[in-house]
C-alpha cells in the first residue's frame, strides 16, 4: 500500500512545542523531555457489515507544560468484513492530549489519566481502490510509571472522511481502536527550581561549588568560606588567618620557598641560601649584629657599633664606649661599667690583630691639669681591667686628653655628661 506524505504530518508537531508554555522560570521547570511510545491493540468498525481487526501505532511526544502533551503518531490497521474483504486504514496525525492531574509535575503521582482530541491524514485501501482524506480522533488513556518507562493504555474513536460513495455507503467512516503499549522518555529528568544537590542551602541554578562536602558552611555564592582570601576553604585550612595576597600551599599555609621554615609572607630576607640558620624575620643569623652573617663571620663577637669588613672583622675606627662610669672624681670603675668592658673584652679577643688606644674625655669643671690627670687616670683603669680579662698589654695604651676635645656644650648638665666619655681607637692592620 502506497502511505504519500505522511512523513510530512510528523514533522508538524515539532511547530507545535511553544504553545502554551509556562512564563515564571520556577513555574517552568517540569518533565518535558520527548517521549516515544509503541502501541498494539485491536481495532472494530462502527459499522455491522465489518469485523473486527488488527492496529499498531508509533508515536512521540512533548509536553508543553504540566497538563498538556503534543503526540504525534502513526498507525496501521486492518479490518477483515463478512466476505473476508480487507479494509486497510494507515494514519498520521497530531493529538493534543490532556492530563488533569498534572502528569509532567515533577512529583507526579504514577498513574495519570488523559483525554484528547486529534487531526489525522489518512489513506485507506479497500478492494482495489485508494481513498485519502483528513479525519479527526478522540482519545482517552492512561499512563502508569514504571520507572524508566511508563505503561499506556488507550481507546482511541477514529473518524475517517471518505470522498468516493461508489465505494462506501457513509461520506464518514468511523472505528474504535484499543492498544497498549510502553512510553519511553529521553533524557535525565529535569531537576526542581530550587533544587541543592550538595545541600548547602543554595540551590543549583545560582550554586558556583556545587559539589560542596555535606556540612560546610558557605557563602551566598554556595562556595566554602574562606576567610582569609587565600583560596583554600576554611574547612581545609590549617593556616585560617595567612595575610591577604600570600602565596599558600594546598594546606592554605603560607609557602616557604627558601625553606628556611620563615613563611614568604613575613621573611625579610626570602632568598636565603638553603642550610642558612635564620633568625624569625627569615634573615641569616648575625649574633654580633654587624652585618655580617654568622656563617661567613670570621669575627662574631665585633663590639656593637664597630664598623666591620665583609668577612665581619673590624677596620680602623673611633667607636665611643657608653656605659662606662666612674665613681665622683676618682678613676675608680663603677660596678655597671664591667659588664660594658667585659663585652669589650670579647670583642678584642676575637680581633687578636687590633690595637687599642683608651681615650679619657672630661668635661670642663677643674682645672685643665686635673682634668688631663684624671682622665689619664680613667683610661688606665680601662686598660688594667682589660688586662685582666686576658687582653695582652701590648694591644693596649691609655690616653687622657682631659677636656681639650668636647663634643657637646659644657655650660649644660647634658653637654657635660656626653663630654665624659670614654673612647677606643682601633687601629687594625689592612686586611
Amino acid at each position: 500500500m502506497k502511505l504519500r506524505t505522511l512523513a510530512l504530518a510528523m514533522a508538524a508537531t515539532a511547530l507545535t512545542s511553544p504553545l502554551l508554555a509556562d512564563s515564571s522560570d520556577e513555574e517552568s521547570v517540569y518533565d518535558d523531555r520527548w517521549r516515544g511510545h509503541v502501541m498494539l491493540g485491536a481495532t472494530v468498525a462502527d459499522d455491522e457489515d465489518y469485523d473486527n481487526g488488527g492496529i499498531g501505532k508509533i508515536g512521540i511526544g512533548k509536553p508543553i507544560n504540566r497538563y498538556i502533551m503534543i503526540d504525534a503518531h502513526m498507525n496501521y490497521g486492518e479490518l477483515k468484513t463478512s466476505k473476508n474483504d480487507v479494509y486497510e486504514r494507515a494514519a498520521a496525525g497530531v493529538d493534543i492530549l490532556f492530563f488533569p492531574f498534572g502528569a509532567f509535575e515533577l512529583d507526579a503521582s504514577a498513574l495519570q489519566p488523559y483525554f484528547g482530541v486529534g487531526a489525522t491524514y489518512h489513506e485507506i485501501e479497500f478492494v482495489g481502490d485508494i481513498e485519502s482524506d483528513f479525519g479527526n480522533d478522540a482519545v482517552a488513556g492512561f499512563t502508569y510509571d514504571l520507572g524508566g518507562a511508563a505503561l499506556r493504555a488507550e481507546a482511541r474513536y477514529q473518524i475517517d472522511k471518505i470522498n468516493e460513495k461508489d465505494i462506501l455507503v457513509d461520506d464518514y467512516f468511523y472505528t474504535y481502536a484499543f492498544m497498549l503499549g510502553v512510553s519511553v522518555p529521553f533524557g535525565d529528568e529535569p531537576l526542581p527550581y530550587n533544587y541543592d544537590s550538595d545541600g548547602d542551602g543554595v540551590p543549583d541554578r545560582i550554586d558556583k561549588c556545587p559539589n560542596t562536602p555535606r556540612g560546610t558552611p558557605v557563602d551566598s555564592n554556595g562556595c566554602p568560606l574562606d576567610s582569609d582570601g587565600d583560596g583554600v576553604p576554611n574547612f581545609r585550612d590549617k593556616c585560617p588567618n595567612t595575610p591577604r595576597g600570600a602565596k599558600v600551599n594546598v594546606h592554605g599555609c603560607s609557602i616557604d620557598d627558601d625553606r628556611d621554615g620563615v613563611p614568604n609572607d613575613i621573611d625579610q630576607c626570602p632568598g636565603t641560601p638553603l642550610g642558612v640558620p635564620v633568625d624569625v624575620r627569615g634573615c641569616p643569623l648575625d649574633s654580633d649584629n654587624d652585618g655580617v652573617p654568622n656563617k661567613i663571620d670570621q669575627c662574631p663577637s665585633t663590639l656593637p657599633g664597630m664598623k666591620v669588613n665583609s668577612r665581619g672583622c673590624v677596620i680602623s675606627q673611633k667607636v665611643d664606649i657608653d656605659g662606662v662610669h666612674f665613681e665622683f672624681n676618682k678613676a675608680r670603675l663603677m660596678l655597671d661599667s664591667k659588664t660594658v668592658l667585659d663585652n669589650v673584652a670579647k670583642a678584642l679577643n676575637n680581633e687578636p690583630d687590633v690595637s687599642i688606644i683608651i681615650a679619657g674625655h672630661t668635661d670642663s669643671v677643674g682645672s685643665d691639669a686635673y682634668n688631663k690627670r684624671l682622665s689619664q687616670e680613667r683610661a688606665q683603669s680601662v686598660v688594667d681591667y682589660l688586662i685582666s680579662k686576658g687582653i695582652e698589654s701590648s694591644r693596649l695604651r691609655a690616653v687622657g686628653y682631659g677636656e681639650s676635645k668636647p663634643v657637646a656644650d659644657n655650660s649644660t648638665d647634658e653637654g657635660r655628661e656626653r663630654n665624659r666619655r670614654v673612647e677606643l681607637q682601633v687601629n687594625s692592620p689592612n686586611r
